[in-house]
């Protein structure tokens, strides 16, 4: 079974929008994983955008609970110890805690639309590719 780690800009666009990604997340056969900063921030942009995708903020996090079922969240202390080596590669913040994770994970696809992650210096530590790369194989 591949393993398939999802960034925030994944899950956002997967959960509430029709498209690749909703249909990268409901794909069978393939095993999701995220970092526990990335639940973080799901949950904050899932509050703060709630208008926009159309729901309450209550019904915006009834929305995720369902959605994380299925999503494997690795937590913060499994991957803390390769931050410092992420940093390196992506500056300070939650994208090098996300990077830390998916080094630690070493997943088949690291699935992201940040550009950040997409360097040669990144590629040669995690494959790094986008959503439609993942439903292609």
């Amino acid at each position: 079974m591949k393993t398939v780690f999802v960034d925030t800009n994944v899950l956002v666009s997967g959960i509430f929008f029709d498209g690749p990604e909703a249909e990268l997340l409901d794909t069978r056969g393939i095993r999701l994983i995220t970092a526990e900063v990335c639940e973080r921030e799901l949950e904050e942009v899932s509050i703060r955008k709630a208008d926009a995708f159309g729901v309450s903020e209550e019904g915006a996090l009834e929305i995720l609970e369902g959605a994380l079922v299925d999503i494997d969240v690795v937590p913060e202390e499994k991957y803390e110890k390769r931050y410092d080596e992420a940093v390196e590669l992506v500056g300070k913040g939650s994208d090098a805690e996300v990077l830390a994770c998916a080094l630690i994970v070493e997943p088949d696809y690291f699935v992201t639309g940040d550009k950040d992650f997409h360097t040669e210096e990144v590629r040669e530590m995690v494959d790094v590719v986008e959503t439609t790369d993942v439903l292609e194989t």
